[in-house]
């Protein structure tokens, strides 16, 4: 088969000839979701070589698994795979230094622990301001760290309706605080 051939292939006929050892249904799978699967793990990691990393390891498992796997949907599998890597992937990434240009640095050690303070106080804040019902829903998801499902069992209501009033929080406290970010950098570029 050619490289044409593989790309009109289903990813179910893909992972059938993943299974027999195929190493171009590899490729195939290879090209059709890396981007994909890079720009999922990047946009919650922001780190180019972790989030290369993930994905190269999740097509690696995917090879060296072909035989005992049993994948019903490979977009889902392979979206779930990127989840949980980058789950474990984050604590690690996060106790990471990030390196500002100069030209960014307008909090210094002893305004560290004042902003620190001012952005927790506006995110109590931006919480406090929600509608009952989301700031519920917003504390059992984020602060209590429960699933989606436990947070609809536990107020009875639908895992749906969980979903859409997280939305709703976090667009709400998105909103608070881009105000006060925006107006940090501002303040910061002026002390330059």
């Amino acid at each position: 088969m050619t490289r044409s051939t593989y790309a009109d292939l289903s990813d179910r006929q893909l992972l059938d000839l993943l299974q027999e050892g195929n190493e171009r249904a590899l490729s195939e799978i290879y090209e059709r979701y890396w981007s994909k699967l890079y720009l999922q793990a990047y946009n919650v990691i922001r780190d180019r070589q972790v989030s290369e990393d993930i994905v190269q390891e999740i097509i690696v498992q995917l090879w060296v698994k072909r035989s005992v796997n049993q994948i019903d949907c490979l977009k889902a599998y392979l979206y779930t795979c990127v989840k949980y890597q980058v789950f474990k992937a984050l604590p690690l990434v996060k106790h990471k230094p990030v390196i500002y240009p100069d030209h960014f640095s307008f909090v210094n050690d002893t305004d560290s622990p004042l902003i620190t303070k001012d952005i927790q106080r506006l995110l109590d804040e931006a919480i406090a301001n929600l509608p009952l019902k989301c700031r519920n829903v917003f504390n059992l998801s984020r602060k209590d760290h429960l699933s989606t499902k436990e947070v609809a069992m536990r107020l009875g209501i639908t895992p749906k309706t969980v979903e859409n009033q997280l939305t709703i929080a976090l667009r709400r406290i998105r909103f608070a605080l881009d105000k006060v970010l925006l107006l940090a950098l501002v303040i910061g570029s002026i002390r330059l």
